[in-house]
């Protein structure tokens, strides 16, 4: 019920933040407070009392822009009156068209970057808004990038290793290999459609330089397609400049192989450009050319007045749709700069994500990030898209960059109907341009938002299998067929229950006991590798299978315990499960030395794991530890844990569980009745260990003890009193005494400093609860039941604690189990504790340590 009724929140979210233009978009806290067809409302404030006035004009393009030729001609509305809050409306306007404004505030030196983005004469600096479009229609924000593709850029020396047998000549890049690199431009462009709410269009504008080009010096001697080669545009003076592997210029769209740094007049100015050179080198060993692999580096938008756009440049042999994306949204992280107020609640988010914070070091430095970029989310494609989306239709409307156009919306849904310029539209995606909600129920804006629309993990580009993503169906009430409405669907594209059932699991690597417990994740990769993923908990840890075949070589995976997001710097742990075995196949690879594990990028503390392989499968069983070394903690059910996991074949192709980096957020259910013990209990140390009789010099006392016969007895009464030994460092341990009693059997280990009594330290008990219960405290927190008491005669009361277990073995017999809370404390004593009327004896105490 709770899932459902987030769900409910984040489609109302969507609805609110993106919505077609049938009615007024609303954003009352920022700005530009309400955009119409016909208006759009102000609102700001000025330090001194002044009036209200505002100079506004249509036109496509800044009054900054580079070589600019014709006027600004400006038309000034205001209200009587002097005040220092100001709110003031256009009206009156054109449908679908874009308005540039300045505000009045004579009081307001402006700074010589706002004179450098239109200040003048007592008005602010230039802004924009767009108005919403006619009945019928829609207004986006078309914001061209010139891409320029350098497809056969080699570097010549390595093609000569051995001088007189140099490297054979590599074949150009195919027009299918190009338009493979297009298509994950189109990805790009779609994934920032989508996630825009279909406001911003990213048209990526291809500029192709096919000429052989050379990558560093021409080595002497240099023959046939070797020799004479043009310099590469990209190349920085070193094989490989950080970040992005090479260098910037600006391209002159009229004469791509011009180079130059000086700006370049536009009739119609692009504010963003990418330049990609596709670079190979040869490689002596593995006989073939390889492209060069790089990140990505971008400079932003702040010398647009100057004709300099934002600029992004990288190389060929990476992820090319994740390096448009990812790079051209540090390019509009700026462009947000340039747009809206530049304050945390109105900017686009910056891409490298982090929690706010504020550290101070001791020599004096601060460590801060005041702006928080880190939601409930997971890495890369999922962040930007969680950011992304965060931005309402009236953000986007306000964009200072690109142009605004209108597309064709008959059913006034929010998705175009058909047009084939954009990155999808209702005959793209199948949904019904006469309905705004094709299934009945659903709008078709926020069916197409169910999906991020990010195509795979990160991988080359030449390698990938195809798009990966979840896809919804517009017609389809129900898209994972789990029998819940998309609508009221936790998940409408996971068929998994979103819920880790209660379930103790022993760490063998044995699948069997898993056979009854739901599946939480599958990937079927169409290439051989397969995963199954499950999960479960109990109030001793959570606990996780991968069953997983064929040909793969790695699984990732990050576990997110708090439910604040992969970057939230809180409760997250992660492991790399790497295959060792040399082949896949029946048989294949022994039991000993399956997988190895990495605990990386964050840490798992506590975690145990065990592998087995039948025939091509592998089952690889882990547990993650509640409180103890562990980060998590908590109580019964309720907690949701988030799971982003990939996995990876042999030829490095990502295949993640769900949409590419998502996090499945799932919530543990409540425990019911008994929960079974581990299958691998310690047992009666019989006569191991050191013997402390009584009489016994090493034994000390606190409270009335008296020794009569082999025992000894305690008069005490009701409260507490000890028989104690001092045992210094203390880690793991056994713990048994020969007890008889009347009721409340108590039996303890404690730290340096603690106090010795049954609510402390590491406590078994026998019979408390007036001869009701058996339990253990650990620490304070009481562990497991069992309605067993002290029945007349001896009992051998046994206390363990091993590698961040903690038993209770009750003459011969386990009865209690619990994780160690805190495992690397060192212990100091035991202790046998009497009282609550139950006339203890005591006539051993044994320690194996």
């Amino acid at each position: 019920m709770i899932l459902a009724i987030a769900l409910a929140l984040q489609i109302d979210t969507v609805a609110k933040l993106h919505q077609p233009d049938t009615a007024p978009l609303n954003d009352p806290m920022r700005p530009v407070s309400q955009i119409t067809r016909e208006s759009f409302t102000l609102q700001y404030f000025t330090e001194a009392p002044c009036a209200t006035k505002v100079e506004i004009r249509q036109d496509d393009v800044p009054m900054t822009a580079f070589g600019r030729k014709s006027p600004v001609a400006w038309q000034v509305i205001e209200r009587s009156g002097m005040t220092t809050t100001h709110r003031i409306s256009a009206t009156a306007l054109k449908p679908g068209a874009r308005y540039y404004y300045r505000v009045w505030d004579p009081g307001a030196k402006p700074t010589s970057e706002e004179k450098n983005w239109g200040a003048s004469e007592g008005y602010r600096r230039e802004f924009a808004v767009s108005t919403q479009a006619a009945k019928g229609r829609k207004t986006v924000i078309h914001l061209p990038v010139k891409v320029l593709l350098m497809p056969n850029v080699i570097n010549v020396l390595s093609a000569y290793g051995e001088r007189t047998n140099p490297a054979p000549e590599p074949p150009k890049l195919t027009p299918a290999e190009l338009q493979k690199i297009k298509d994950e431009y189109a990805v790009s462009s779609r994934y920032f459609w989508v996630n825009s709410g279909m406001r911003l269009w990213v048209d990526y504008q291809f500029f192709v330089d096919d000429r052989w080009q050379r990558w560093g010096v021409e080595p002497e001697g240099a023959v046939g397609v070797y020799k004479g080669l043009p310099l590469c545009r990209s190349y920085s003076g070193q094989d490989y400049a950080q970040p992005g592997g090479g260098t910037f210029t600006i391209l002159d769209t009229k004469d791509i192989n011009r180079v130059t740094n000086d700006p370049v007049i536009e009739e119609r100015p692009y504010s963003g450009q990418i330049e990609q050179a596709f670079v190979r080198k040869w490689n002596p060993n593995a006989k073939k050319w390889e492209f060069y692999n790089s990140g990505g580096g971008t400079y932003g938008v702040d010398g647009f007045p100057q004709g300099v756009p934002g600029r992004s440049q990288f190389l060929g042999g990476g992820d090319t749709a994740w390096l448009a994306t990812h790079e051209f949204h540090h390019d509009m992280e700026s462009h947000g700069q340039f747009s809206l107020s530049n304050r945390e609640d109105d900017r686009i988010a910056f891409n490298h994500y982090n929690p706010r914070h504020r550290t101070l070091s001791g020599n004096g430095n601060v460590d801060e990030m005041t702006w928080s970029s880190s939601g409930r989310h997971g890495e890369h494609w999922d962040g930007m898209a969680f950011w992304d989306r965060v931005l309402s239709d009236a953000q986007w409307l306000r964009l200072y960059f690109g142009y605004t156009e209108t597309v064709k919306d008959a059913d006034g849904d929010g998705v175009p109907d058909d047009d084939p310029r954009l990155p999808l539209d209702e005959k793209r995606f199948g949904s019904n341009p006469a309905r705004a909600s094709t299934d009945g129920l659903m709008g078709d804006l926020p069916k197409a938002m169910l999906s991020n629309w990010a195509p795979s993990p990160l991988q080359a580009s030449w390698i990938k299998t195809g798009y990966q993503g979840v896809v919804p169906d517009p017609k389809k009430l129900d898209n994972d067929g789990d029998g819940v409405p998309d609508d009221q669907d936790s998940y409408p594209l996971y068929p998994y229950e979103p819920f880790i059932v209660a379930h103790r699991a022993t760490i063998d690597g044995d699948p069997f006991e898993w056979r009854d417990v739901p599946v939480g994740g599958k990937v079927v990769s169409g290439t051989g590798v397969g995963l199954t993923f499950k999960q479960s908990h109990d109030e001793a840890g959570y606990y996780g299978l991968f069953e997983v075949k064929g040909p793969w070589k790695r699984i990732d995976t990050m576990l997110d315990g708090e439910g604040l997001g992969v970057y939230s710097g809180v409760e997250m742990d992660s492991l790399q499960v790497l295959n060792l075995a040399a082949t896949s196949g029946p048989g294949a690879g022994p039991l000993v030395g399956v997988v190895d594990v990495k605990i990386t990028p964050f840490k798992a503390p506590g975690l145990k794991w065990k592998a087995t392989r039948q025939g091509d499968t592998t089952y690889f069983e882990f547990s993650l530890p509640n409180r103890g070394e562990g980060n998590w903690y908590w109580t019964r059910g309720g907690r949701e844990v988030g799971a982003q996991i990939n996995v990876w074949d042999d030829q490095n192709r990502g295949f993640s569980v769900g949409e590419p980096y998502h996090v499945y957020y799932a919530r543990m259910i409540e425990p019911v009745g008994q929960v079974p013990l581990p299958r691998n209990p310690p047992t009666d140390i019989g006569t191991q260990g050191t013997a402390y009789l009584p009489g016994d010099p090493k034994i000390r006392f606190d409270g009335d003890w008296k020794k009569e016969g082999d025992a000894l007895v305690y008069y005490g009464g009701d409260p507490e009193g000890s028989v104690i030994v001092e045992i210094p460092k203390l880690g793991n341990f056994d713990l048994l005494a020969v007890i008889e009693g009347g009721s409340d059997g108590v039996i303890g280990a404690f730290g340096p400093g603690q106090k010795i009594n049954a609510g402390t330290g590491y406590v078994g008990f026998v019979g408390g609860y007036n001869n009701r219960a058996t339990r253990m405290r650990l620490n304070g927190q009481e562990v497991g039941d069992e309605p067993i008491g002290m029945t007349p005669g001896k009992h051998r009361l046994q206390l363990t604690r091993r590698d961040g277990e903690v038993w209770l073995i009750v003459d011969g017999k386990p009865l209690i189990y619990g994780p160690d809370p805190t495992p690397q404390m060192v212990l100091s004593r035991v202790a046998v504790i009497g009282g609550y009327g139950g006339r203890q004896k005591v006539y051993e105490i044994r320690v194996r340590q």
